[in-house]
């Protein structure tokens, strides 16, 4: 996993959890909310052949926006993102 990649996912989680505070999601719902993209980041990129900074956009852009992601969080959609 590269520096740049690795900075690419840190940069997309800080954003949702900034937004999920700004939003005020509870503490346990934004940490939750975060661990789960986190582990489903990591998921798909061991499931890459290249773990490459494209790669990782990839990933992020089918995940969704942060902005998408605590907008459902908060109308209580569950889940992380859409199923591939």
């Amino acid at each position: 996993m590269g520096i740049e990649s690795d900075q690419l996912v840190f940069d997309y989680l800080s954003r949702v959890g900034d937004l999920a505070q700004q939003r005020q999601l509870p503490s346990a719902t934004r940490m939750r909310l975060v661990t789960e993209l986190r582990g489903e980041i990591d998921r798909h990129r061991a499931g890459t052949t290249v773990d490459s900074p494209a790669a990782v956009r990839r990933i992020l852009d089918r995940l969704g926006t942060p902005e998408g992601i605590v907008t459902g969080a908060q109308s209580g959609a569950g889940g992380t993102a859409a199923d591939p």
